[in-house]
C-alpha cells in the first residue's frame, strides 16, 4: 500500500509533540563525576566543606609574625631563627613562639599558629638555623584563607546547570565523587535501502555510501546528551525490517531511520510499524525539503524516520529533532534570528521552505541552492533560513527566519563559476574558506550585493571576455584579476563535434547550469550552428542542467548522456574524447578590501606563482596572470 499525507504538521507543532514524548524518557541517575561533563544536574549540589579547608601557603617560604621584618631590605637583612619546618599534607598545627622565629613553610601547607604572612623564599637566605629577610610582608601576605575559594553549604552546582570540567573541578574540590544527572536519551540508528553500502567497501555503479547513519550519530553525539549506536543497514525487506526494529526496541529508548519513508511502494517501514500496533504522532512536516519526516509510539519506545537524502535529513535534524531533545533538559538551540535576505526566492505554495545559507560579508543571508541529495551544501553552510509558503515571493532585503548552527570564522568567501585551479588555489591560501559553485553570474550578483570576497567568472560578449561587467558600480567595490585560459569542448566517450550532429543520432546531452559561463557558450554555438530561431527543446535533454565541469564529464562517463561542454582537464581526467570550440578566459573578481588586507595579498601571491608551474592540461597560464585588468 501507498502511504498518503493526507495531513502536514508545521515545525512547531512537530518540536512539541516530540519534546512532550521525550520527556516521559528522561530519568535521574548518580554518575561519577569524571563521567559527568555535558550531563545535566538534576538538583541544586552544597559544598561539603571550606575551601581552602585550612589557611595554607601559597608558596615556598618562611611563615612569620610581618612584625618581625617591618624594616627588611636589601641593605638591613633581618634574621630571624628557623624553628622547624611544615610540608604539605602535615596533619598537625605548629606555632611560633616569638618574634624572633620563623617556620619554613611549603606550597600548599597548613600555616602556624602566631604566624600571619608568609615571605617567599626567593627574597631570603639561609644559613644554618638561621635565614636573613631581605623584604617585609603584610598581614595575609601568600596566604590563601580558609573557605576564601568558597565555604561550607555554598551551592556550587545549580539544578539544570550544564557540567563544564570547571565545575567538576569545583565538586572535586569539595570532597563530591558522584553527582545526580539528567539520564542521557539510549538511542539506536538505522539506515534502510537497496542503494546503500557501508563506507570502506567497494562501490559498484547504482550504490551510494550510507552518509546520514554516521551523520546522524556524530551529530547527536556533539550534544553530549545522548548515548547513541550506529546499528548499520537494513535492505528494503519488511521481514528484515521487522525483526531489526524488535531486537532495538529491548536496549533503546529512541530508533533513528533514514530512508523509507515517503510515499512510495517500495518504502515498507511505516507499514511494519502499523502492523506492529506502533501509534503515528505525526507522518509528514510542512516543510520542504524533509516533508517525508515521521514520529511513531510504540510500547514507551519512539521511532523518528528521517528523510533519505542527506540535506533533507539535516534540514528536519536542525530545525525539529535536536532542539526537542534538548528542550526536556532545559537547552535552547534553534532560536532563530531575524536577518536580511541576500536576493529573492520564491518558496512553494503552503510549506515552509528551508534553505542552507552563509552570512555574506555584508551581514545578510546568501541561500546555497541545489539538490536535496547534497552533502556539502551542509559543510557549507553557516545555518538554515525558514521561510513561509503563505508569501508569494521573498524579496532582497526581506527578513527572513535564520537558525544558525555554526560560527564559524571564514577568512575568504568566494562565490561564482566553478573551477578546480580556483579551488587550489583558494586553499593554499586559508583553510577557513567557504566555497560556492554559483555560476558566472552568480560572482557578478555575489559581488555587487556584498556577499563574497571573491568569484571566478567567465562570460563573453561581442568578442570580449569578462571586461564588459565591469560597470560603475562593481568598479567602485571590486577589480577584475587576470586569471588563466581553459580549453571548452564537446565532451563524449564517441567523439561528437557539433549540435548537428546530437540531433542526427539523438544523442543524449548534458547541459550547464543558467547564469554560468558555459550555459553562454553553449548558447552561442547552438544559435551559430542552428540558426537564432532554432528550437532548443529539439536537443534530447537540453534542459538536464549539470552544476559543475564535473558533472558534466561524470555524467558522460557513466553513461546517462552521450555528450556535453566541459573543459578539456575533466575529458583527459576521465580519458574521454574532445574535441575544441573555444578558448575561454576565466578572471576572478575581488573586492577591493578583500585585495587590501593580508589574507587577499596572500591570495594573489599564489595565484602569480602558478605561472612558475606546468599547467594541467586544458589550461594555459598567462604571463599577466593575478594582474589587476579593470
Amino acid at each position: 500500500m501507498v502511504k498518503i499525507f493526507h495531513k502536514l504538521v508545521s515545525i512547531d507543532d512537530a518540536k512539541k509533540i516530540l519534546s512532550d514524548s521525550l520527556k516521559k524518557m528522561i530519568s535521574t541517575e548518580m554518575v561519577d563525576i569524571t563521567d559527568s561533563v555535558g550531563l545535566i544536574s538534576a538538583e541544586d549540589v552544597y559544598s561539603a566543606l571550606d575551601n581552602p579547608p585550612f589557611d595554607r601557603s601559597e608558596v615556598d617560604g618562611y611563615a612569620l609574625d610581618h612584625r618581625a621584618i617591618l624594616n627588611a631590605d636589601d641593605y638591613n637583612p633581618i634574621r630571624l631563627k628557623v624553628v622547624g619546618a611544615i610540608e604539605a599534607g602535615s596533619k598537625s598545627l605548629a606555632k611560633l613562639d616569638g618574634l624572633n622565629e620563623c617556620i619554613y613553610i611549603a606550597t600548599g601547607a597548613p600555616i602556624p599558629r602566631g604566624a600571619d604572612s608568609v615571605v617567599m623564599v626567593e627574597f631570603t637566605k639561609r644559613e644554618g638555623d638561621y635565614v636573613y629577610i631581605y623584604r617585609p610582608t603584610a598581614p595575609g601576605e601568600n596566604i590563601a584563607h580558609a573557605g576564601s575559594d568558597f565555604s561550607v553549604e555554598e551551592i556550587i552546582l545549580r539544578k539544570g546547570e550544564r557540567i563544564s570540567a570547571e565545575k567538576v573541578a569545583l565538586l572535586s574540590a569539595s570532597g563530591i565523587g558522584k553527582v545526580s544527572v539528567l539520564s542521557k536519551l539510549k538511542v539506536g540508528i538505522l539506515s534502510t535501502g537497496n542503494e546503500i553500502i557501508l563506507p570502506g567497501n567497494k562501490i559498484e555503479f547504482g550504490q551510494i555510501y550510507d552518509v546520514n547513519g554516521p551523520y546522524v550519530k556524530a551529530l547527536l553525539d556533539s550534544y553530549k546528551l545522548i548515548e547513541s549506536d550506529y546499528l548499520g543497514i537494513i535492505r528494503d525487506d519488511y521481514e528484515s525490517i521487522k525483526e531489526m526494529l524488535e531486537s532495538s526496541f529491548k536496549k533503546y529508548q529512541v530508533i533513528f531511520t533514514s530512508g523509507s519513508t515517503s510515499a512510495g511502494f517500495h518504502d515498507l517501514l511505516y507499514a511494519v510499524l502499523d502492523d506492529m500496533g506502533a501509534i503515528p504522532l505525526y507522518h509528514g512536516i510542512a516543510i520542504k525539503p524533509g516533508k517525508p519526516s515521521f514520529l511513531y509510539s510504540i510500547r514507551d519506545r519512539l521511532i523518528i524516520g528521517l528523510p533519505g537524502f542527506p540535506l533533507s535529513a539535516a534540514s528536519v535534524l536542525y530545525t525539529v529533532i535536536i532542539p526537542s531533545i534538548l528542550s526536556p533538559y532545559n537547552i535552547e538551540i534553534g532560536k532563530s534570528q531575524d536577518v536580511k535576505l541576500g536576493m529573492k526566492i520564491t518558496p512553494e505554495r503552503g510549506k515552509e521552505l528551508i534553505l542552507p545559507g552563509i552570512v555574506g560579508r555584508n551581514g545578510s543571508i546568501y541561500p546555497i541552492f541545489g539538490e536535496s541529495g547534497s552533502i556539502s551544501r551542509i559543510t557549507q553552510a553557516d545555518g538554515f533560513m525558514i521561510v513561509s509558503g503563505d508569501r508569494t515571493f521573498y524579496d532582497k532585503g526581506d527578513m527572513v527566519n535564520f537558525y544558525p548552527i555554526v560560527d564559524r570564522k571564514k577568512e575568504l568567501i568566494a562565490i561564482g563559476s566553478n573551477d578546480p585551479i580556483l579551488e587550489r588555489v583558494i586553499l593554499s591560501t586559508t583553510n577557513n574558506a567557504t566555497i560556492i559553485n554559483a555560476g558566472s553570474l552568480g560572482a557578478v550578483e555575489a559581488m555587487v550585493n556584498g556577499y563574497s570576497d571573491l568569484g571566478g567568472l567567465h562570460l563573453y560578449k561581442n568578442g570580449e571576455y569578462n571586461t564588459f561587467v565591469m560597470d560603475d558600480e562593481l568598479k567602485s567595490k571590486a577589480s577584475l584579476i587576470r586569471g588563466f585560459d581553459r580549453i571548452q569542448g564537446f565532451i563524449s566517450r564517441n567523439g561528437y563535434k557539433s549540435f548537428k550532429e546530437i540531433i542526427e543520432k539523438k544523442a543524449i546531452f548534458v547541459n550547464r547550469n543558467r547564469g554560468s559561463g558555459t550555459r553562454a557558450i553553449i548558447d552561442e554555438l547552438i544559435e551559430f550552428e542552428l540558426g537564432n530561431g532554432f528550437e532548443k527543446s529539439k536537443i534530447n535533454n537540453y534542459f538536464w542542467e549539470a552544476k559543475s565541469h564535473a558533472a558534466v564529464a561524470r555524467s558522460v562517463l557513466q553513461g546517462r548522456a552521450d555528450v556535453g561542454i566541459s573543459i578539456k582537464y575533466y575529458a583527459d581526467l576521465f580519458s574521454l574524447k574532445f574535441y575544441e570550440v573555444k578558448k575561454e578566459s576565466y578572471d576572478i573578481m575581488a573586492s577591493k578590501e578583500f585585495l587590501k588586507s593580508d589574507i587577499g595579498k596572500r591570495f594573489i601571491e599564489n595565484l602569480k606563482s602558478l605561472k612558475d608551474t606546468k599547467p594541467p592540461s586544458g589550461y594555459i597560464f598567462p604571463e599577466n596572470m593575478g594582474e589587476i585588468i579593470s
